[in-house]
């Protein structure tokens, strides 16, 4: 998952990542620390699977409901959590009444919100696709959400971490044109490290796994500028 955690509290911040990237290094996770720095953030927001979201940034003009607000007006989808010391009934509702998805009271144990990143984030993928159970089913390709592995007519297929989480972006992003910055930043962040070469190493690796079982096909190169995910 491609997390961003909006959070002034730069101790609790790192904690977070620390323990989502633990969890799984596929994750990738995002710190911002303040509203200024959110805006950065902005022009790529629908690159996020889950958002954390605190209400006091540390600005004494914008706030959490000022974030909400312009996360919503790019994104209606996207899961937001809202993560607060207020424990008050009338700010919820406030928070509830313009898009927030969820609410998590500070203190928490971090396998709560664990609990509820993933309910979200499975709960959005299944809405996105129009899908009553637990799988997607594209052209004999196979992905089982709650066991995260990829079968294909069947049999399971072996993938790495990375190569899991670039297939599963391009099963949820199916026949639609997805650009070298998209996939980078869905699979490294805002990470200056990786360029965009990199992107093309994971999807050879990908397209030769694919091979395998006859459907390294379905990756089309666009001219170089970008990918998409076809049924043949």
């Amino acid at each position: 998952m491609n997390f961003l955690i909006i959070e002034d509290d730069v101790f609790l911040a790192t904690k977070l990542k620390y323990l989502f990237d633990k969890r799984d290094a596929t994750n990738i996770v995002t710190v911002v620390n303040n509203y200024l720095d959110f805006l950065d953030e902005i022009s790529i927001i629908k690159i996020y699977d889950v958002i954390l979201l605190d209400i006091n940034l540390g600005d004494k003009v914008k706030s959490g409901y000022d974030v909400l607000k312009i996360i919503r007006e790019k994104s209606s989808h996207i899961p937001v959590i809202i993560v607060s010391g207020i424990d008050d009934i009338m700010n919820m509702s406030k928070f509830f009444s313009l898009g927030a998805s969820d609410y998590i009271i500070k203190p928490f144990r971090f396998e709560e919100l664990e609990i509820r990143v993933l309910k979200w984030f499975k709960n959005n993928f299944l809405k996105l696709d129009n899908l009553n159970n637990n799988n997607i089913f594209y052209n004999g390709l196979l992905y089982d959400i709650d066991k995260n592995e990829f079968y294909f007519n069947g049999k399971n297929i072996v993938l790495t971490k990375k190569n899991k989480y670039l297939l599963y972006i391009f099963i949820t992003n199916k026949e639609i044109f997805l650009s070298m910055n998209f996939i980078d930043n869905k699979l490294f962040g805002n990470n200056d490290d990786f360029k965009i070469k990199n992107i093309r190493v994971y999807i050879f690796r990908l397209r030769k796994i694919l091979k395998i079982l006859g459907i390294d096909n379905r990756i089309k190169n666009i001219r170089g500028e970008g990918y998409i995910f076809k049924k043949r």
